[in-house]
């Protein structure tokens, strides 16, 4: 290699090294995992060194789509009073449970669940944008009887690495998604939706699909690479990266170990001890410099049973892993 070139390649890997070096992570949590009372909540996610949350409701208290304003201002304040940030609100969890192939299409925005739902999410953007809080959350439909008859199609999905999304429910899909895509550009908002193996962007294929036949920037996503693998996306760390990218609100983070696909049968593990490439998708986001939550979960529960050291383990994995990146 000529001297020029040489310099020119230990440059480069230089400027790498002190970018990577460089990049903060933004580490958060997800409130409901530790199934406290609000305050509790708070105090013991800024204990474990966590400044930013997300919920989706406050143990033992009024819905936060029922909150008069200056209750859910309030609910703000006992958040940002302790130092700490709130980076998607949550009013409870819109059109999870919702199935879509029930819903007509012409009279999809008069249907009395999703008429209610939507104004749930609704009530969210509000209070988001009085509160220059960034994003809110939804998810994204239910699969066809995932929630009324066993997930009967959850071996073509598995099969098919994420499903076939019928062509008239797909048409009701991004109908629903402009007009909240429409309420988002309203309020000035983003919408960050939800990732499970129970709803249609259960993979990254299918969240890009709703996202880009929708044309809306408002659309964005909080990544879940273990729902992706546990729906048969073997190259989530890969491939799901690049479908992502250009959405990427947060990620949802969690571990798990697939034992029989389809059959839907897996276990959670701690972060970092599953079957996710973490380290591969950690070290895309920081060469990429991606300015996005890390949001920790949980899921699995460790001897104890406890909710909270479940919560320790998989912040103290986290770290380790990112200085691996």
């Amino acid at each position: 290699m000529k001297r020029r070139e040489f310099m020119t390649g230990a440059l480069s890997a230089g400027v790498l090294r002190a970018a990577r070096a460089a990049h903060e992570w933004k580490i958060g949590m997800y409130l409901g995992e530790l199934d406290l009372p609000f305050d509790e909540s708070l105090d013991t996610a800024r204990d474990m060194g966590v400044k930013r949350v997300w919920f989706n409701q406050l143990k033992g208290e009024r819905a936060i789509a029922d909150m008069p304003e200056a209750e859910a201002d309030k609910m703000v304040d006992r958040v940002r009073r302790r130092g700490m940030e709130i980076f998607i609100l949550n009013a409870g969890n819109p059109f999870k449970e919702i199935h879509l192939e029930e819903l007509d299409l012409k009279t999809l925005p008069d249907q009395p669940t999703f008429r209610k739902q939507l104004g749930d999410l609704t009530k969210s953007m509000e209070i988001a944008s009085r509160h220059k809080i960034p994003a809110v959350g939804a998810f994204t439909f239910a699969w066809p009887g995932e929630y009324n008859a066993g997930k009967p199609t959850w071996p073509m999905r598995w099969a098919t690495r994420g499903g076939i999304i019928a062509a008239a429910d797909e048409e009701k899909w991004v109908k629903a998604f402009r007009i909240v895509a429409e309420r988002a550009e309203r309020y000035g908002v983003d919408v960050a939706l939800s990732m499970m193996p129970w709803n249609y962007t259960n993979t990254t294929g299918n969240f890009r699909r709703l996202v880009e036949r929708t044309g809306s920037r408002r659309l964005k996503v909080m990544w879940g690479p273990a729902d992706n693998w546990n729906s048969g996306e073997a190259d989530v760390s890969t491939t799901g990266f690049t479908n992502i990218r250009p959405y990427l609100h947060g990620l949802h983070l969690k571990d798990l170990r697939v034992i029989d696909g389809a059959n839907l049968k897996f276990e959670y593990k701690p972060l970092g001890e599953g079957e996710v490439d973490y380290v591969t998708i950690f070290r895309k986001l920081g060469e990429h410099r991606l300015d996005v939550e890390l949001s920790v979960s949980t899921h699995f529960r460790p001897p104890s049973g406890s909710r909270i050291e479940a919560m320790r383990i998989n912040l103290a994995n986290l770290r380790r892993i990112l200085d691996k990146v």
